[in-house]
């Protein structure tokens, strides 16, 4: 490996030992704080003023470490790193509370362990809230919830985002990731599909409420390919062994494919980020030069030098070596044995023009500039029509020539070498020779990724039954677009509501969905609640979607709490009335059976001003400063605060007091009362019976065919 780099000099030779020194350091944590821009605040806060100064100085058996600190480059101090030895970890009383904050907040998706260099590709897109944003090849998903965020970062009350995120991948399996790590972010502008990046098919768009039929095409789009990985040695040891020439070679095809077919559904001056983490300028200034060719002067690199200005980075080079799998070097194609061109492209030599394609606006990072791994961006805009060229390959390697337009592009046949299922780093492989001898795929097998049949997404009319019934019991705004939720079975029973933005409806009722195998999309709104009680309306509110409704919501079951009320929440499974305080008893006791709101708004509290018992020099409610909102189900008797137990982790420690789930764990909180024996000895029936809802975690489990 080292002589085949040193033989593409991607650096000079005086910063190569530095370089190849680093790449045997193992990687330092990063992390990324996610959230809407208000919520990822407070949790950044958090670890600023709660964690960071009591990490200072940590000295075991010797070994002082430099404590979490943000990542230079990264907007708003969102972004952070560090680097401890298992040693401090495990014996550091202070490093043994910042993990255990790090894990609950990880686990409620507040904070996402991300790699520093892979934040990076989202951040050029310049996604703005009203843009279109497709992330071709998504999983495990953490791009994707950059792009959430950058798409919801608007906040306005009252108005759901025009913009839309279409998270691709091409293993099904994958794709349930993806659903997973972008769940917590609640956008009803997602959706998730399953296809080959490379063979996205085109739809014809179903009317917007102005009547319009847009084009299904995109403001831009992420094209993080699968690659060889080589560039993620410092996290992947294993790396070392199984690097070999040939690598790359089984997946330029692939990058290709899939940048082109990207470079089709880009709008007319859109921008899109082609991305690998890989040091291979085959899978790199290769793939871009070709785009570029192929394009005919429609499409162009971006210079994006002054953008994120604090990132060291290098330029792209614009000359590189070509070598077979055995390591022997081949100057041009012409060169290439007859028997072994069936695995080469011409397009993986430099091109003649490659001086003028301005490949030095490539980024390439490296570990040593910043001490994170490897990474190679670039960005380009479309600026005219593009209309897909002959294929690069020779005939002799049979590979249809593609002349169509990129509105015809579902009709093509195409031969692609490698898969882009599975890991999204592969390296090298016996099977990659034998890619070539696949059998051609059918239509069906192109334009649907095997896996299991998706149940269907059907729209409910606003004038359904179950519509109108929450809409009345919730006091809904007459406004909001009622026409815009779904279920997932047909039957005359819906159980789950799932709400979708106008842009998802208008891909869904697209006539052509067929061709689109969506996975997931819509959050969870509404959950019909069989219960023995009498209840005025059988649906309460998801704790997925409360953040989103609330604001369309009247106040009729909003109730206003304080700290006390919650803590008693948290540590008792189903609190009684008579176990809330005398001032809100008649309050609680007049709310009508069903589901409610609480409402907390610690700039209201009382006390907010007391020293937190466990915070030192943070008020009464802990790290929680913004006005939170959660279902809560009232049975006959007794509450239980519909959040699932990571979130009521979450939540108790932020505030500084145990929780049911975990009593005790915060150390020097107030200490947790375990209600369920003492509710059990008194006799109430309610507890645990039916009337009382599972909590969200359970029913996702439940649901788990339907995701």
């Amino acid at each position: 490996m080292e002589e085949y780099y040193k033989a593409q000099k991607i650096m000079s030779d005086e910063e190569w030992p530095v370089f190849w020194e680093h790449l045997k350091v193992t990687l330092p944590t990063t992390f990324r704080i996610t959230g809407t821009r208000s919520h990822a605040v407070e949790i950044r806060d958090t670890v600023k003023n709660a964690f960071v100064p009591h990490l200072r100085d940590i000295s075991v058996d010797g070994v002082i470490a430099d404590p979490p600190r943000p990542l230079a480059w990264y907007p708003d101090e969102l972004g952070w790193h560090f680097d401890v030895p298992r040693t401090l970890l495990k014996k550091s009383p202070e490093y043994a509370k910042f993990h255990q904050f790090l894990v609950a907040e990880t686990e409620v998706g507040n904070i996402s362990r991300q790699e520093a260099v892979s934040m990076i590709p989202p951040l050029l897109l310049d996604v703005q809230p009203q843009h279109w944003v497709m992330d071709m090849c998504a999983a495990p998903g953490s791009k994707t919830a950059q792009i959430i965020e950058m798409v919801h970062a608007n906040e306005q009350p009252k108005v759901v985002p025009t913009g839309l995120i279409l998270a691709n991948d091409a293993d099904y399996r994958r794709s349930h990731m993806l659903i997973h790590q972008t769940k917590r972010l609640q956008s009803p502008c997602l959706m998730v599909t399953n296809h080959d990046a490379s063979l996205m098919p085109n739809l014809k768009l179903a009317p917007n409420k102005a009547g319009e039929v847009l084009p299904f095409q995109f403001d831009r789009v992420l094209c993080d390919v699968p690659c060889s990985g080589d560039a993620t040695l410092r996290k992947n040891p294993m790396v070392w062994n199984n690097w070999t020439h040939g690598g790359a070679m089984g997946l330029h095809g692939t990058q290709v494919n899939i940048l082109q077919r990207g470079v089709q559904m880009l709008k007319i001056g859109g921008r899109i980020v082609y991305s690998t983490c890989s040091f291979n300028p085959m899978e790199n200034e290769a793939v871009v030069a070709e785009m570029l060719n192929r394009a005919n002067g429609s499409l162009e690199l971006v210079d994006v030098s002054h953008e994120l200005p604090e990132l060291k980075r290098r330029s792209g080079i614009s000359d590189w070596k070509v070598f077979t799998k055995e390591g022997e070097l081949v100057d041009r194609f012409e060169d290439v044995p007859e028997n072994a061109k069936g695995k080469f492209y011409t397009s993986m030599w430099p091109p003649k023009n490659a001086g003028d394609l301005h490949l030095e606006r490539c980024l390439r990072i490296y570990p040593h500039l910043q001490d994170t791994g490897g990474f190679f961006v670039a960005v380009l805009k479309k600026t005219a029509h593009f209309v897909v060229p002959n294929s690069s390959r020779p005939q002799t390697e049979k590979l249809t020539p593609t002349t169509t337009a990129e509105d015809k592009e579902e009709d093509k046949e195409a031969v692609v070498e490698e898969s882009s299922t599975g890991d999204k780093h592969k390296l090298d492989t016996p099977e990659e020779s034998e890619a070539a001898k696949k059998p051609r795929m059918s239509r069906a097998e192109r334009f649907g990724a095997p896996g299991p049949k998706e149940e269907p997404f059907l729209f409910l009319d606003s004038t359904n039954p179950d519509v109108e019934l929450f809409s009345k019991f919730y006091g809904m705004d007459e406004n909001f677009p009622k026409d815009q939720f779904l279920v997932r079975s047909e039957g005359e029973k819906n159980k789950t509501i799932y709400f979708v933005s106008e842009a998802v409806k208008s891909i869904l009722k697209s006539e052509d969905i067929n061709r689109l195998k969506v996975v997931n999309t819509g959050v969870r709104t509404f959950i019909r609640q069989d219960s023995n009680s009498p209840a005025e309306c059988s649906f309460r509110v998801h704790a997925e979607g409360i953040s989103m409704m609330r604001q369309f919501f009247s106040d009729a079951r909003v109730m206003a709490v304080q700290l006390a009320e919650v803590i008693i929440l948290l540590q008792s499974p189903y609190p009684k009335t008579s176990e809330f305080p005398e001032h809100i008893q008649e309050r609680l006791t007049a709310l009508p059976t069903g589901c409610c709101i609480f409402e907390f708004d610690p700039s209201l509290e009382e006390d907010k001003d007391k020293p937190n018992p466990r915070w030192e020099g943070q008020g009464l409610t802990g790290f929680v400063k913004g006005k939170m909102v959660f279902p809560v189900w009232k049975a006959q008797v007794s509450f239980n605060m519909l959040l699932n137990k990571q979130e009521r982790r979450s939540l108790a420690m932020r505030l500084g007091v145990d929780c049911v789930d975990s009593p005790h764990v915060v150390e020097g909180g107030a200490k947790g009362t375990i209600a369920l024996a003492a509710a059990a000895a008194s006799g109430d029936s309610e507890t645990g019976s039916a009337d009382t809802p599972m909590d969200d975690e359970e029913e996702a489990k439940e649901e788990e065919d339907q995701e």
